[in-house]
């Protein structure tokens, strides 16, 4: 079995995670011969990975004493508080779209991103990128869901908003207030192979829709079986490309607020081992805690692409 050996600065931003992600004080032991070389090397890495916010919340578990550099923390501090507006504008801007739709007969449903990131003990500090939205009909009497889809982005066309349908089959894209939207008519890419076919008609059927408050506004979210799901598949399709710290934190959380329960009629082995790989990941890095055995070797190999992309 090999093992990754991994660098102070690297083992320092796992103790921030684990603080953060489980909400207790990091342990000290990684930062009390840490050189401004060292933390320097965390940050970056921090932002590299796309837990740059989410490790913020794991300095401050820190004795004053055990703190980044005067110049750095601030540094940290300055992108936290900028990342903390972004997510602000998401909020509101996603409740906006949802409300618009609505008044159109149309449900809108959030995948991952501010949605997702209520999961978290600072939702905030969970960083994201675009929006990826599910539309659908409210009242199928009146309105097909695959009508309501297109329904959703004829009415951005009417609002002069530019809308893409050719980047992708699965979904289309347009910005609104500036920030990047996916509207999805289905959930994975169903013409690649079977599973992905088998797995979209089950996420379809775990849908189950719920509406959370956001820090404005709300939105819906699906059920916990459908993130167990789609979450884990959509860590799954990045490996070997873009596959990050980010995606693993989600899975982490995932494991902390609903523990390991995967829905029934999951049949691919590949998938499976990948679930077992990434669990394996975040009980040794992360602090989780489900009872897995084996999948060492994949594991390491997840971890080595994570932290040293070939690609």
């Amino acid at each position: 079995m090999n093992i990754i050996t991994l660098d102070t600065s690297t083992q320092m931003l796992f103790a921030l995670l684990r603080a953060s992600l489980h909400e207790h004080a990091a342990e000290i032991t990684y930062f009390e011969n840490a050189s401004d070389e060292d933390w320097e090397k965390c940050y970056r890495l921090a932002v590299a990975q796309g837990v740059m916010a989410l490790a913020w919340d794991g300095i401050v578990s820190l004795p004053y004493e055990l703190h980044p550099p005067k110049r750095l923390k601030l540094k940290w501090a300055t992108c936290v508080e900028a990342y903390e507006r972004k997510y602000s504008h998401y909020c509101s801007t996603l409740d906006e779209v949802s409300r618009f739709y609505a008044e159109h007969g149309i449900c809108t449903l959030q995948l991952k991103g501010v949605g997702f990131s209520t999961l978290y003990p600072v939702p905030c500090h969970r960083e994201g990128g675009d929006i990826d939205i599910y539309t659908y009909s409210a009242e199928k009497k009146k309105l097909s869901d695959k009508d309501a889809n297109m329904l959703a982005d004829k009415l951005m066309i009417q609002q002069g908003i530019e809308v893409d349908c050719s980047h992708s089959y699965k979904h289309s894209n347009f910005f609104y207030k500036g920030i990047p939207f996916e509207n999805h008519k289905t959930f994975l890419n169903i013409r690649d192979n079977k599973t992905s076919k088998e797995l979209d008609r089950l996420l379809q059927e775990l849908m189950k829709p719920q509406p959370v408050s956001l820090v404005q506004g709300e939105v819906l979210i699906p059920s916990s079986e459908f993130n167990t799901l789609f979450i884990a598949f959509h860590a799954a399709q990045h490996f070997g490309n873009g596959l990050a710290l980010h995606h693993l934190c989600d899975w982490a959380i995932i494991l902390r607020r609903y523990g390991l329960q995967i829905p029934e009629g999951i049949k691919d082995k590949k998938f499976l081992s990948a679930i077992e790989a990434f669990t394996y990941l975040c009980n040794r890095y992360l602090g989780s805690s489900q009872k897995i055995d084996g999948r060492e070797k994949l594991a390491d190999e997840i971890l080595s692409e994570i932290l040293y992309p070939r690609y």
